[in-house]
């Protein structure tokens, strides 16, 4: 007796040649690391008819059972065949004709491309558990597979296809396909199976569910499968009451289901337009009863600790909670009681892109001005030549920056509007496609390709008019290498997220949020860091310049003046577009945010932005320099 098998009797047998016979009533058969047994047959073990379990572990070399091996053994329980690597083919009878009392049948690392006939099994007594995992099962194909169990779990294997009615005339409370291919699910693939609480399809391939024969599904579990883009809607499956997902917007799918599926929704609601005069039929409720990992010790079911629970005493019937109308079944009337994970989290709330029909029509304004205006200081200043002009470079580049800006701003506002209302059916092909990628590279680069020119212009301001009267002012060609290391550094901050540094995904407004790891957190905080230290240079230099005018100018009424109430705008622009997203990205990423992802959208697509729009009029369009030059291009 062991503490694997409670008040059981067990022969346990290690590297033999064959199975020995022992004159005592054995109750457990346990062969393991037996490498010289290469077959067994009913002759193997028929001395021992007493026995209620078998186990054959890591019998590597084992390659063939006769198709009456088991066959006379009348209290067999439970039949275990673990890690027979050379076992590539079972008989196709071979569980035909098997003992009435067998609850359990685990076949779990073999090698098996076909599974055997089951339909004698789970007869008059339902199985607990059928397990196939890890073999080599390819296809499951109509009318393969015939039993009544608690669990078929056929995990791990390779099976690509799954064929209409695969499981026809089955009783199956729990179904695991989990960690197989299915990158071919047929329409009716689930079609014919009785009574199906639980399918787990988790960690494969699939691309689309079929709903077909999932009327009574109650726990639905589809985690880690990447391919899987849209989900059905959730009225299509009228038990649910659990479902395990892959994305968090397909929760969103859920919760809105008639934004998810107006046709489906509409459907749903003519279901329910019933004549007063029906009458609500009784409902039945009788529960299937699935054994429970907790009771399997050592990858075991001990039988022996019989406790009160009786597995399939009674045939498994579905536990119905439609209604019945006038001779038709109709849905529930709401499915919001669905639960459901992953829950749509901070960064990915169950809202449209901007979230906010103002800040929808503010971005459109905001983008569509900063790409005119910064086009047309381009324009401008590429036709008058730069005439290796300082300044005249530095614009250059800022309006370049700034209508990159303008083209994300236009990029998300353009989606927005395409997805209005229903953005959760968009989300994955818009935060993994190429389009937010494009967008997400955009904004990073254009806004620190712009601080940078912006620190350079805001340099040589002070250096002409701190040092007016020394020589060695800012050459042209030093500015030009200077701003080249700006454009390579842009290009290389912008480029961080698409090789795994943080993501552009995120988010829907695809910016590089994800501060999960430690080098996502750290590429955020470069990037807070250099506007912080871009801003601080640039009030330091403009703070000088005005302190360096006499009061007498400060306060005149024209003439430089002018200067003085244009440095306040600049410092001031700057501060209200940089400050507040500065200051909410730190507290965030120490841990303690102060507001959300849809207020964090106002900053971050609307304030922050309002930059690209202003500075080609602060520093080009209002100057009285590039009026004139403007005139003559257009007389020109």
């Amino acid at each position: 007796m062991t503490n694997s098998w409670k008040h059981k009797i067990q022969l346990h047998c290690s590297e033999i040649q064959i199975i020995p016979f022992v004159d005592e009533i054995i109750h457990v058969l346990s062969i393991e690391n037996s490498a010289d047994i290469k077959e067994l047959s009913e002759k193997s073990i028929s001395r021992y008819n007493n026995l209620t379990d078998i186990v054959l572990n890591n019998m590597t070399n084992l390659e063939y059972l006769d198709s009456s091996t088991f066959k006379n053994l009348n209290r067999l329980q439970s039949l275990y065949i673990i890690k027979a690597t050379a076992l590539t083919e079972l008989s196709y009878d071979i569980f035909l004709g098997l003992s009435k009392t067998l609850l359990v049948l685990r076949v779990s690392k073999a090698n098996l491309s076909v599974i055997p006939d089951l339909s004698d099994l789970g007869t008059p007594n339902a199985m607990q558990l059928i397990e196939f995992e890890g073999n080599q099962l390819d296809i499951l194909r109509t009318n393969g597979i015939k039993t009544r169990a608690g669990q078929l779990l056929l995990e791990y294997n390779k099976i690509h296809v799954v064929e209409n009615w695969a499981f026809n005339g089955s009783e199956i409370a729990k179904l695991s396909l989990r960690g197989n291919v299915l990158d071919f699910l047929s329409e009716h693939s689930f079609d014919g199976i009785l009574n199906l609480r639980t399918l787990d399809l988790s960690h494969s391939s699939m691309k689309v569910l079929p709903t077909s024969g999932l009327k009574s599904l109650e726990i639905l579990r589809i985690e880690n499968v990447l391919s899987m883009t849209v989900i059905p809607s959730v009225y299509l499956f009228s038990n649910l009451k659990e479902a395990h997902l892959t994305y968090s917007f397909h929760c969103c799918s859920f919760q809105f289901p008639a934004k998810h599926d107006y046709s489906t929704y509409e459907f749903h609601k003519e279901g329910l337009q019933t004549p007063s005069e029906c009458v609500q039929a009784k409902k039945n409720d009788v529960h299937i009863n699935v054994v429970s990992t907790d009771l399997m010790e050592n990858g075991y079911i001990d039988y022996a600790n019989d406790s009160e629970e009786e597995f399939f005493n009674e045939p498994a019937i579905t536990n119905s909670t439609q209604d019945a109308m006038c001779g038709n079944i109709t849905p529930p009337n709401s499915r919001s009681d669905v639960k459901c994970w992953p829950q749509p989290d901070a960064l990915n709330p169950c809202e449209d892109i901007m979230g906010f029909y103002w800040l929808r029509v503010c971005v459109w304004m905001v983008g569509i001005a900063g790409l005119l205006a910064n086009l047309v200081v381009m324009t401008v200043v590429f036709r008058k030549n730069l005439n290796h002009s300082v300044p005249r470079f530095l614009m250059c580049n800022l309006a370049f920056a700034d209508f990159c800006t303008a083209i994300y701003l236009l990029l998300l506002a353009y989606k927005d509007l395409e997805s209005s209302e229903k953005y959760f059916n968009y989300a994955y092909s818009w935060q993994n496609g190429v389009g937010c990628k494009i967008g997400g590279f955009l904004t990073v680069f254009s806004s620190q390709l712009s601080v940078f020119a912006l620190c350079l212009l805001t340099i040589e301001r002070w250096y002409s008019i701190r040092r007016a009267l020394y020589t060695n002012k800012m050459t042209f060609a030093s500015t030009v290498r200077i701003m080249a290391f700006g454009w390579v550094y842009s290009i290389v901050m912008a480029t961080m997220p698409l090789l795994g540094i943080s993501s552009y995904s995120t988010t829907s407004i695809c910016l590089p949020m994800d501060t999960a790891r430690a080098s996502g957190m750290c590429y955020v905080f470069i990037l807070l860091a250099f506007g912080a230290a871009a801003f601080l240079l640039m009030l330091f230099c403009y703070v000088q310049i005005y302190m360096s005018l006499s009061y007498e100018t400060r306060h005149a009424a024209k003439g430089e003046a002018s200067v003085a109430r244009r440095i306040s705008v600049l410092i001031g622009t700057n501060f209200a577009c940089t400050a507040p997203v500065i200051f909410f990205g730190f507290t965030a990423l120490l841990g303690y945010p102060l507001i959300d992802v849809t207020k964090s959208k106002i900053l971050l697509v609307f304030f922050y932005p309002i930059n690209s729009c202003a500075n080609p009029f602060l520093y080009t369009i209002l100057t009285t320099n590039f009026r004139r030059e403007a005139f003559s291009a257009v007389a020109k």
